[in-house]
């Protein structure tokens, strides 16, 4: 008897941390960077059932909510967005709703006080919305499984809810469709519901070291795009990768936790590949080697790479606002003595970065700063610009927890 107990209870267990995982509640929404998302197995509703209840012949809500997940996906552009939820099982039956992301949103989805702007619930394992689409709704049965377009404006963000009904453990792609920019090919094309749909993935997911648990984390990753990716609230990340080798620098941190870097490599030609963040929990004298802050050669000043390290750390102080910290500066002098111009200059290059935080609001009695010049070297003979490159770095120690 207890081998069974304990068996359900591993099950739920299990269960809990798959629904968690997969963004299943208003809460923990999964920010879209992507025009493409393949999502993982759906199974259950997170925490909490938002929809319960209805009726089956309302045309704007679920009839019950069963397996879930919440995407959050902003308009880079003014116009029509249209997008597709497919399958690769004619099995399946994908339905969603789409809101208007407002200030207080999930206070007003517990209270039902806001309408969807689109809703699916028809019977159909290929839906979504289209300029072609005549109506907003669509209620459960066999009907449209295509709801009309919305116009949007730039920046303005919606909160798509989708969910199967009928299974747990099915997969969809969602393909987002924003406007088109005059003289720019757009990016992704539709996919035909039909044609074997390739996945080639980068994933990202952010773990509590001690408990493998996920932790809801302000993310930035620079090198897999453009632009840095930005993330709220990440527990996982995914993104369409192409066949080329991708050499990715990671910031994460959260509240009560050590900000975390983490250089990642992508091999050329790996069409999957996964990663994870572990993050530990803030320990008095713990430190951080934020590699990313660098400088310009016998200078104090940030170089535009350093932009998205004291981004981080900026967060990372603000996230945890009882803690104190030392800014430890080192140079790179291998064979050389530890000169005053070496001392200074790294007093110099942790006094810039003291600057930068207090010129954003951070107290100055949270910070102290001390330059060790070369006397502490990670590689004391260096052999190549990577280890060079290595004993330039400004490291964070924490003084205090209170």
């Amino acid at each position: 008897m207890k081998l069974k107990f304990l068996a359900i209870l591993v099950l739920f267990l299990m269960n809990g941390l798959v629904t968690i995982g997969q963004n299943a509640d208003c809460n923990n929404l999964l920010t879209l960077i992507d025009t493409i998302h393949h999502s993982k197995a759906i199974s259950g509703y997170g925490n909490s059932r938002e929809f319960d209840g209805n009726d089956l012949e309302n045309d704007k809500f679920f009839e019950r909510e069963e397996n879930s997940i919440w995407y959050l996906i902003t308009m880079p552009d003014s116009g029509m967005f249209t997008f597709d939820i497919k399958t690769q099982s004619k099995l399946d039956d994908w339905d969603f709703l789409l809101f208007d992301y407002k200030t207080k949103f999930c206070k007003r989805i517990a209270d039902q006080k806001i309408v969807p702007l689109r809703t699916n619930l028809s019977r159909s394992p290929i839906t979504g919305i289209s300029k072609n689409a005549t109506e907003a709704y669509a209620k459960a049965g066999i009907n449209s499984n295509y709801s009309k377009a919305v116009i949007g404006n730039k920046g303005q963000q919606y909160v798509l809810v989708v969910n199967n009904p009928k299974a747990a453990g099915s997969k969809h792609t969602l393909v987002l469709h924003f406007p088109k920019k005059e003289g720019v090919k757009p990016k992704t094309q539709p996919v035909s519901p039909d044609v074997k749909i390739p996945i080639n993935l980068f994933t990202l997911s952010i773990k509590d070291r001690l408990t493998n648990k996920p932790v809801p984390s302000r993310v930035s990753i620079a090198g897999l795009r453009d632009k840095t990716i930005l993330l709220d609230t990440a527990i996982e990340y995914q993104a369409e990768i192409t066949q080329r080798a991708y050499v990715i620098d990671v910031n994460a941190s959260a509240t009560g936790y050590m900000l975390t870097t983490k250089n990642i490599k992508i091999p050329k030609g790996r069409n999957k590949f996964s990663e994870s963040i572990y993050l530990e929990k803030i320990t008095k004298g713990k430190r951080v080697n934020l590699k990313g802050i660098q400088f310009y050669g016998n200078r104090a000043d940030f170089l535009p790479t350093a932009k998205n390290a004291l981004s981080a750390l900026l967060i990372f102080m603000q996230q945890n606002s009882n803690i104190k910290i030392e800014i430890e500066g080192h140079v790179n002098g291998p064979g050389q003595k530890n000169s005053n111009d070496y001392k200074l200059l790294s007093l110099n290059r942790t006094l810039a970065v003291k600057q930068y935080l207090t010129s954003n609001k951070i107290s100055e009695n949270r910070i102290k700063y001390t330059g060790y010049g070369n006397s502490r070297m990670l590689f004391p003979m260096p052999k190549t610009e990577g280890e060079h490159s290595a004993n330039r770095r400004v490291e964070i120690k924490i003084t205090a927890n209170e």
